[in-house]
């Protein structure tokens, strides 16, 4: 428990002071059993941790003020300031800002809450364990303190600081500001109204709230030195000693994904986030923590953290594994995969003129996505003991080994489990050379040569999912009879080395043995100069590799998944022997691609959009957005964006043909206005099109070539960042050629993808 509070569980005299509101549960009154919940006062928050095998299939929490009781909603929740979620663990966490919905403040530096856990049991009743929460502040508040909660955003103000306006003129109420061009478009509503929205605002003794959840009516995104904020910007005009105060509030909350580094989860924070700093600043620390714990400077290094300043940008570095992570296993097209979660806390200091302090705290989630992953195998054979050693992992916790085969041919091994330190283990073995399924076979120089093929099947709980990792391993022993010779090399094989770019993928091929000749396959197309050209790889030959840049949208490419969050794709990269047609390497690459805009036609005749409304003129919200079928709505949207994933055959798109092209044409519409006689008048917004040939050539490339519907003087110049980002997919000067039935995609004038 922090040292700066105090929390105060089921307090038996609050039980009975509100007993007589217990009848309207129609449920079980009792207390919680020792060590059921534990609860923390942390970072202007009341924590409440509820054990896993406490909860039951339903879990609901209900609070009282001076109002009466209320029950929590999803939405509740957001707008007053409550977040409930299940760690790694199955343990449901509720976390209450001290600024919530129901707190009784006590000057601002006593607050209490007061609520109870309702869980509905296996046969359908319902028990009802009351709490009571329970902290002091330490230190005042800042002038200025925003909250970027996993479900909300808050901001609070210091009422000293505002500045006294007389506004005889106007009514009272909220302005929030959007950018559109070059002026700001403004929409002034009631304070009632912005309630109504989602928007909370209140005050207590001390300080002015604005909190409201993401992808709110009135928010808007931008990027400041690469990261994306979602920004709040508001004009709160209230009523003060017959006067009209005018307040203006931003709050402004990062809404970037983490990215990896290699093994490791990196996550960004602008120093200075533009919405929120005006002038100069000066910054007074940051603090990070993995969930309610806090890390002092020398637990971060001994976890292996990195917390540094880097081209204006706060940037923090966690290793997979170590401690405070949890590494996720499954099995993605029957390769092992693995997701790696940090729940993070991050507070960021600084001063200027306006603001004397500012604390911004961030409690986010890190997920990576689930990328395939390679298990380690080490070969610690001893020559002198005749005997293989392998070493297997390390593995997370919830992956376990099944059992070990030789050759696939039956008959299991026994192995060791060996545990560290970080919760990860692996699994060691010793097989003998003269083991019955131990290959062997003598070679030059008298030397004989053991060679064990393995096969290991691993499960992972608690769905039982199995995948399974084949190796061999080979050694060289030379014979006891005739003089010393200098031992058989091991074949010098290519090795393939994959990395993600911003862009692309690129694929480096070590050669290896000199005087062998491979080529490679980029998933089932050999990579050739036809397909290097009509594909827009890029190739570099150096005198001890080989490298290619494989472009995103190319042949051999896959997706596993396709939201606002980004792109993840993956290319196989194969290194064939031109002689004995044998496979010498081969990897699976998986990265991460961040997207802006996004607009293609996929070979299963489908069509991915990704579009960004935010530059509209009056704002729009994206939910409001559909398509040619009215039907039709986003598929996934926050602030700014909508994307649509729909099949050619609906949504009201549009068939004609031209010559031996099939042409699919859509609409992306924008409501304009609302009317009490027409719910929604559309203007017309983004178009469109698909082209695919009606004969089979079941290749995949791409050229260069404007389509001939749009002469070159109509393309967009390249000249903001967003456009000259757009080349992925080409800013309508290229056209993509997918197999399945010969597709065949023109991108046209809006065709085209931004990278972040």
């Amino acid at each position: 428990m922090s040292l700066y509070c105090k929390i105060e569980v089921i307090w038996l005299r609050a039980m009975l002071g509100m007993l007589f509101l217990f009848s309207t549960f129609h449920c079980t009154v009792t207390l919680a059993p020792v060590g059921t919940f534990q609860t923390l006062c942390h970072e202007r928050h009341f924590w409440l941790v509820v054990k896993s095998g406490f909860l039951g299939p339903v879990v609901k929490f209900k609070f009282e003020d001076h109002r009466g009781g209320h029950f929590l909603s999803g939405q509740q929740s957001s707008e007053c300031g409550y977040t409930m979620l299940y760690n790694h663990r199955g343990d449901l966490v509720f976390r209450a800002s001290f600024l919530a919905c129901h707190v009784d403040h006590q000057g601002d530096s006593e607050l209490r809450l007061r609520g109870w856990l309702l869980t509905r049991q296996v046969d359908g009743t319902e028990v009802a364990y009351p709490f009571h929460l329970q902290c002091s502040l330490l230190w005042p508040w800042a002038s200025r303190e925003i909250v970027c909660e996993e479900n909300y955003m808050e901001v609070s103000i210091k009422r000293p600081v505002l500045t006294s306006v007389l506004l005889d003129e106007v009514k009272g109420g909220v302005t929030f500001h959007r950018p559109g061009g070059l002026q700001d478009v403004s929409g002034a509503v009631q304070v009632t109204e912005a309630r109504a929205l989602g928007y909370h605002i209140s005050e207590t003794a001390s300080r002015v709230i604005l909190r409201c959840p993401y992808s709110s009516p009135f928010s808007y995104t931008l990027e400041d030195k690469g990261v994306d904020l979602e920004v709040v910007n508001t004009t709160i005009l209230y009523r003060r000693e017959e006067k009209l105060l005018a307040v203006s509030v931003t709050l402004a909350c990062p809404v970037n994904e983490a990215t990896m580094d290699g093994a490791r989860v990196l996550w960004s924070f602008p120093q200075g986030p533009s919405p929120l700093v005006q002038g100069p600043f000066r910054t007074w620390g940051v603090r990070m923590g993995v969930e309610s714990l806090v890390l002092g400077q020398c637990a971060i290094q001994e976890r292996g953290y990195s917390l540094r300043l880097r081209e204006g940008l706060i940037e923090i570095s966690i290793p997979f594994g170590a401690e405070g992570t949890y590494i996720k296993s499954s099995v993605l097209e029957g390769r092992f995969s693995q997701l790696v979660s940090v729940d993070l806390f991050f507070l960021f200091q600084w001063e200027e003129q306006r603001w004397p302090l500012t604390q911004h705290r961030s409690f986010r989630l890190l997920n990576t996505p689930q990328l395939p992953w390679k298990p380690t195998l080490t070969d610690n054979t001893s020559l002198s003991l005749e005997e293989f050693s392998i070493t297997l992992g390390a593995f997370p916790p919830d992956v376990s080994l099944h059992n070990v085969t030789v050759g696939g041919q039956g008959g299991t091994l026994s192995w060791e489990l060996v545990a560290y330190p970080n919760r990860t283990h692996s699994y060691q073995l010793q097989v003998p050379f003269s083991h019955p399924r131990v290959l062997q076979q003598f070679g030059r120089g008298g030397y004989r040569t053991y060679t064990l093929p393995l096969s290991f099947a691993l499960t992972i709980s608690p769905h039982g999912e199995v995948f399974y990792h084949n190796a061999t391993v080979v050694s060289y022993v030379q014979e006891p009879t005739g003089p010393p010779r200098t031992p058989l090399p091991a074949p010098d094989l290519p090795q393939l080395e994959g990395r993600c770019m911003e862009k692309d993928f690129l694929v480096l091929m070590h050669y290896g043995t000199q005087g062998r000749r491979w080529e490679l396959f980029i998933g089932a197309h050999r990579l050739d100069w036809e397909l290097v050209k009509t594909g827009g790889f890029k190739v570099e030959t150096k005198e001890n590799q080989f490298s290619v840049w494989i472009p995103l949208f190319s042949p051999g490419v896959t997706f596993q998944e396709m939201s606002l969050r980004g792109l993840v794709a993956q290319v196989t990269v194969s290194a064939v022997d031109i002689d004995t047609k044998r496979v010498d390497d081969r990897i699976i690459q998986s990265c991460s691609f961040h997207v802006k805009e996004l607009q293609v036609c996929l070979p299963e005749w489908r069509v991915l959009i990704v579009t960004d409304i935010s530059h509209k003129v009056p704002p729009i919200h994206p939910n409001l957005t559909t398509l040619l079928d009215p039907s039709c709505v986003p598929q996934e949207t926050d602030g700014t964006r909508a994307l649509f994933n729909f099949s050619l055959d609906s949504c009201g798109t549009l068939l004609t043909v031209q010559g031996d092209l099939l042409v699919y044409e859509n609409r992306v519409l924008y409501p304009q206005e609302t009317y009490s006689s027409d719910p929604r008048i559309y203007r017309e917004g983004l178009t469109f099109q698909c082209r695919y040939r009606t004969r089979d050539t079941g290749t995949v490339s791409s050229e260069p070539r404007v389509p001939s519907a749009f002469p070159r003087s109509h393309l967009p110049h390249k000249r903001t960042r967003r456009e000259a980002s757009s080349r992925a997919v080409g800013s309508g000067q290229y056209m993509l050629v997918v197999g399945v039935h010969a597709v065949l995609v023109e991108a046209l004038l809006l065709l085209y993808i931004c990278y972040i």
